[in-house]
């Protein structure tokens, strides 16, 4: 394949301490559902057709285990196998995927040795029409890095994504029409920031928020709309830590996207990460646990 390039964000992998807790929380409080057990690990879908948007693995204190992206078939999977491995990456040979939704793929390590499983051929299942409060996929994952230029560029150079936008501490790539898939931030740890999960509109937003309300997780930042991507926001923590976000109205792009430098996003402190100029800044419980 001449250039073959990762097409979606599929879902991410978090180790949790109470796999049945974790599951509790995400099945009434978040509005996922089980679409699979096998062992210490639980899959949730959304209403989506993807096989699962989060993967809970018991074993131990919180961790991003995995982001796993698409690739569109068996041949892409293996050239950006050889891409990445050709450039020098730290990869996995392909193969078949152990898991219930099947599939083949690889490893693919960052810069700072974080792992991304890239796949194809995956179990899906029908879409379900879009309900209130309940999320369709995963949005995007966004974490943090010593040097968020370069770790953009490698999935740009290595995995065929593109630069939405970058700001004065972020950058936007994109494997898709969605404005962003991943996005990297400047803090000195390589750590976990937060996933986003795509709710079918603003109205659906509210109804997942005030669900979140009335089980006892208030809304650490928003209700808002953010500049880059223009999408609505808010943001909870989880009773693991992990800062997770509902969006809607992420902004679809294409080839003619004006890719936006840090001098486009400079905006006033009032409206900084809020275009609406609603939303107070985000909790001290959430900044915790970005860093």
């Amino acid at each position: 394949m001449a250039d073959p390039q990762v097409t979606g964000l599929r879902s991410a992998e978090f180790r949790v301490p109470d796999l049945a807790a974790a599951k509790k929380f995400y099945e009434e409080c978040w509005g996922l559902e089980t679409a699979a057990e096998e062992g210490n690990t639980v899959y949730l879908r959304g209403t989506g057709s993807e096989h699962h948007c989060l993967a809970l693995h018991e074993g131990g204190d919180k961790k991003l285990l995995y982001v796993n992206l698409a690739a569109d078939d068996k041949q892409a999977v293996d050239g950006l196998y050889e891409k990445a491995k050709g450039l020098g990456a730290s990869v996995d040979a392909p193969g078949d995927l152990a898991g219930p939704e099947g599939g083949y793929g690889f490893v693919f390590r960052d810069m700072n040795e974080r792992e991304y499983r890239i796949s194809a051929g995956l179990a899906a299942h029908a879409e379900k029409p879009p309900a209130e409060g309940r999320p369709i996929k995963i949005s995007h994952v966004v974490q943090n890095s010593p040097d968020r230029q370069a770790q953009s560029e490698q999935f740009i150079d290595l995995l065929g994504f593109k630069l939405s936008d970058r700001t004065g501490f972020m950058d936007f790539i994109r494997c898709s029409n969605d404005h962003h898939a991943l996005a990297y931030t400047s803090i000195d740890t390589p750590t976990f920031n937060h996933c986003a999960f795509e709710m079918p509109s603003h109205n659906a937003l509210m109804f997942g928020a005030g669900r979140m309300k009335q089980t006892g997780y208030p809304t650490e930042w928003g209700v808002g709309r953010h500049g880059p991507g223009d999408n609505i926001f808010a943001y909870f923590v989880d009773p693991n830590g992990y800062v997770i976000e509902y969006t809607a109205e992420v902004q679809q792009v294409d080839d003619s996207y004006k890719v936006g430098m840090p001098d486009d996003w400079v905006r006033p402190p009032e409206l900084q990460g809020d275009n609406w100029g609603f939303a107070d800044g985000a909790s001290d419980r959430m900044r915790a646990n970005t860093k």
